[in-house]
């Protein structure tokens, strides 16, 4: 497929995550954290993001099924997934994580396992929705790669 196509094609892609609100305009921006020495480094970016999560998503699950959980300790991890959102600018995904800091915060774990169903949900879509933009960025060739803005850079 020809490089213009996949750029209109990953532009128009996330144009709909921004309107639907998957992510925000961050997202649109770290996407052109790359030079031409870096040019995976959003597919890099967005693999870790997913690793990290997973992380503390597996350990926050472990904590709550602990008699003895720890909100303040949870309610740190669910502020590290938020930190790493922000940064990529997983906007549902915050969301989320205010929502289980929420729940920390009143020391419910009724609640916290709904707040926690919840985040677990909403990465999922997200991590469905970015492995997307991996898998165009993967077919780019490695010394060119669209930009969210449509414009292509090329090495040289």
């Amino acid at each position: 497929m020809a490089l213009p196509i996949l750029t209109g094609l990953l532009q128009e892609y996330v144009q709909s995550l921004l309107d639907e609100g998957i992510v925000n305009d961050q997202f649109a921006s770290v996407q052109t954290l790359k030079s031409a020495d870096e040019p995976g480094a959003i597919i890099r970016l967005i693999t870790s993001y997913f690793a990290d999560v997973e992380a503390v998503l597996s350990e926050l699950t472990r904590f709550i099924d602990s008699p003895e959980a720890d909100f303040d300790q949870l309610a740190a991890q669910a502020n590290t997934i938020k930190e790493k959102s922000l940064c990529i600018g997983a906007a549902h995904m915050k969301l989320a994580c205010d929502n289980l800091i929420r729940a920390c915060e009143e020391q419910q774990r009724r609640k916290f396992s709904q707040a926690l169903n919840w985040i677990k949900a909403e990465f999922a879509q997200t991590q469905d929705k970015l492995d997307a933009v991996v898998q165009v960025k993967m077919l780019m060739p490695v010394g060119s790669i669209g930009n969210a803005d449509g414009k292509e850079d090329s090495q040289t």
